[in-house]
Parts: C-alpha cells; structure tokens; sequence
C-alpha cells in the first residue's frame, strides 16, 4: 500500500543518503587536501632549511661541510621519509638520496623547467616519477639556489604520494564507517519519525470517514500541539457541531411532525363526525370552528417555517431601508388592539424621540416586534401591564418589550430561543404555539448585525431588548 508513511520515509531516507553522501564526499575532498597541503607546507619549510644549510656550504667550501651536509640530509630523509635530489647550475644531477640509482647522476635533468614556478612562492611542485628517477610517484618541491644573483642549482625534496594515499584510504573507510552508521541510524529515527506523524494522520482519515457516513459520535484522541493536534480538533469541533445540528434537525422534523399531525388528526376525527353524522347539527358550527382554528395554527406554523428557510436564503443587508421605529411599534400594537382588550391589559409606550429612523430590514423588524408583543400578551395575567419602550445609546436604538407575566426561570432562558423549544408544556398556556416564534426573533435579529438581551424572574415577568442601527 502507497502510504504517506511509505512516502514520506522513501523521501527522507533520499534525502539523507544524497545529504551524506555530499558530506562525505566533500570531508574526503577537504581530508584530502588538508593532507597533501600539509605535505606540502613541510617540504617547502625543509627545502628551506635546505638551501640554507647548502648557502653555508658553499661560502665555508670545505669537505668537511659538504659531508655535514649530506650527514643532515640524510637525518631529514629519515625524519621525513623524503628524498633529496641537487642539481647543479647547468641542470645536471650532482648530489641525491641513497635510494637514487647511480646511473642518473651527472646528467642532465632539466624538463622541470617547463613547469612554472609557484605563484607567489619561489619554488617549484612537480607530481610524478620525474621522468623515471622514482619508481613510485613523488611529491616534489624544488627550490632554486641563487646567491647574489648567481644560480648555483635547484634543490628537489620528494615525498611518496603513496604514503598519502594509503593516508587517504585509511580516512576513507573511517569516513565510510561513520557515514554508514549515521545512515542507519538516521534510518531509524526517520521510521519512527514518520510513524509517528503518519498514525494521527491514519486516525484522523478513519474518523473523517466514519464522519462522512454520518455518525458524528466519534472523534479524534490526539495528543499533541502542533498542526495535526489543531486538525484533530476543529474535526472535533465540527464533528461536535455536526452532531448537535443533526439532533437538532431530527428534532425539528420530530416537532414539526408532532406539530401537524396533532391538528390534522383533530379535524379528521370532527370531519369525520361530522359526516357520520355523529355529532349532532346545532354543534356542527362549534367544531367547524375548532376545524378553523387548527387550519390557522397550521397556517401559522407554515408560515414559521417558510421565514425559517427565508432567512438561510437570502442576506438581510439587502433588504436595508430607512423607516420609523415608533410608528412601527404603533401599527403592530393597533394590530393587538382586540386581544389587549380582551384580556384587559394596559399596554404603556415610552419612545426616547418623537421620531427614530433606523436602517434595518423593515419586514423583519416588524415581525420581531410582532413575535415579541404576541407573547407577552399571551403570558400576561388579564388585568396586568405591558411596557414598550426605546432608548438611544453610541448610535443604537434599544427597543424593549416587557410584560408583567408569569416570567421564565434561569434554566429555560438558556433554551428560549431554541427551535420548538416551549417553558410553558407544563402550564399548557401556548395551545397554539408551534415553538418558533423566539427563535425567529433571534434568527431575525442576528441576520441584520444586531443584538437581542433577555432579562427574566419568575413570577416577575420578562423583558427583551433588541438592538437597531440609528440612522445617521
């Protein structure tokens, strides 16, 4: 199986092995180098003693300083495993090594000529077996003598490469071992590296499958603070949404089908009845308007749900326009005129301006005053008060509904705005509600940017403040 944890070692596992091999083989390069300079630095220091030694010679001109001379050349070949090669004036071998066959001497060796001395240096490096007096390879520093402008000859210190290859070798394999440990190592640590970042991974692709099926009840255990511990918990987080909205939807339909079938039910049996013949003509009129009656509350609740899905589909800002809040109050109160009466409540308007314009979505406005004025006379004893008021505050327009009703305790309020949420099933004082009207009120609210406040005691009743933008 192509894994990511497959990939992502493969790759690693190229890239240390590239990353290695690079490093070694630039350590060898630099190894190398820093061998053959190093070389290199004591053979020109010693050619320097050299000729030093050899200047003394000349100006004493004695056999005793020329035997002290070869006597020091021949420690310094031993303390160096060098060679040592004197060409005289006219190019030809006078003074060499042990190790240098007899048959070379007094001849003429002059090819290094063609070589050009070192730059900024006075000497010359020549690699090889200087056609044919080694056997082996040398590295070869040559240094003219010239006293008072005069040549007297060229002085050749030869070290065997040889020695720096096997030198190199050695460093090689150590370099090798310590490469090939360090890749093994690396090896491992990448496998475990990229199990552990691959295995969140795996478990966040079962759950996100399983959460694709439809089951938002699992979720994601991982330990952990960096990026995939912060996917694994908005999955969380939305799985935890998704979750309490598809309760919430099963909840809806479950409401929504209580909601018609309980009236429908209703009308079919006195329907029934009434063509059965079982209930009697002087009541028919009676059931006919209960039949009315819940043709109304399933009108209402289609309505309900019509502004529900409304609101989803469109943008309220929009639907922006200037309009007086106080005359709208005054319609919508008008409209609860017949009710008020009835029920003998005394509704009190206090406005903060003979006038306030808002900019707002009139439509909604009107049916958030009309949700909210509908359910305070709904749970206001007969005989009791009703208080509308607005106050302007920083640009906003607080509109307050307060009633003198049975009030909602400290847990409903936290369900109020709820869907089909009802504080009164205990009571049986909302017959006809469906459960929405709050929650359209909020929905409506929020849509246009703004706030909505609920401030509730038992038995003291319950206001609600909504917010407006003031217009300018």
């Amino acid at each position: 199986m192509n894994t990511l944890a497959k990939k992502q070692f493969i790759m690693q596992c190229c890239v240390l092995i590239i990353s290695f091999t690079l490093l070694g083989a630039g350590l060898t390069k630099a190894f190398t180098t820093l061998l053959v300079t190093q070389k290199q630095n004591v053979l020109i220091q010693q050619s320097k003693k050299i000729v030093k030694s050899f200047k003394q010679v000349y100006f004493l001109e004695n056999n005793y300083s020329i035997l002290a001379f070869q006597k020091e050349m021949k420690i310094l070949e031993d303390y160096l495993g060098a060679s040592f090669i004197f060409l005289d004036e006219n190019d030809y071998l006078k003074l060499a090594s042990n190790d240098i066959d007899e048959k070379w001497y007094n001849k003429k060796i002059d090819f290094y000529k063609n070589i050009k001395k070192i730059k900024n240096g006075d000497y010359y490096e020549l690699r090889g077996t200087m056609e044919g007096i080694f056997e082996t390879p040398m590295l070869s520093i040559g240094t003219p003598l010239d006293i008072n402008e005069v040549h007297l000859g060229t002085i050749f210190i030869n070290a065997p490469i040889t020695d720096l290859i096997i030198t190199v070798e050695k460093s090689y394999e150590i370099i090798i071992l310590f490469i090939c440990l360090a890749i093994i190592g690396s090896f491992i640590l990448v496998y475990f590296f990229s199990k552990r970042i691959s295995l969140p991974l795996v478990e966040i692709n079962n759950v996100a499958k399983i959460m694709a099926s439809g089951d938002f009840k699992k979720r994601i255990y991982i330990n952990s603070n960096d990026e995939i511990g912060e996917l694994a918990n908005v999955l969380n987080t939305m799985a935890s949404s998704l979750d309490e909205q598809e309760t919430k939807r099963r909840q809806f339909i479950s409401n929504i089908s209580h909601d018609i079938r309980s009236p429908l039910t209703s009308m079919k049996g006195f329907l029934q009845a009434m063509i059965d013949g079982t209930i009697p003509e002087e009541k028919k009129e009676k059931y006919l308007n209960i039949v009315l009656e819940e043709t109304e509350r399933l009108t209402g609740l289609a309505n309900n749900i019509l502004d529900i899905n409304k609101l989803e589909e469109t943008n309220s800002i929009e639907n922006f326009i200037s309009f007086d809040i106080n005359e709208l109050i005054r319609r919508v109160v008008i409209s609860f005129e017949a009710r008020a009466i009835s029920k003998n409540l005394d509704i009190k308007i206090s406005f903060a301006e003979k006038e306030t314009f808002v900019v707002a979505d009139l439509e909604k406005t009107q049916r958030v005053v009309y949700n909210l004025i509908d359910n305070a006379i709904k749970f206001t004893e007969k005989g009791k008060r009703i208080f509308i008021t607005t106050n302007i505050k920083n640009g906003k327009v607080f509109v307050s509904i307060k009633d003198e009703g049975c009030g909602i305790s400290e847990e409903e309020q936290k369900r109020v705005f709820d869907r089909f949420y009802k504080t009164d099933y205990s009571r049986g004082k909302d017959k006809k509600g469906s459960g929405l009207g709050l929650s359209i009120v909020k929905d409506f609210v929020l849509s246009q940017n703004e706030n909505i406040e609920l401030k509730s005691k038992l038995n003291e009743g319950s206001e609600f403040i909504f917010t407006l933008t003031k217009m300018k």
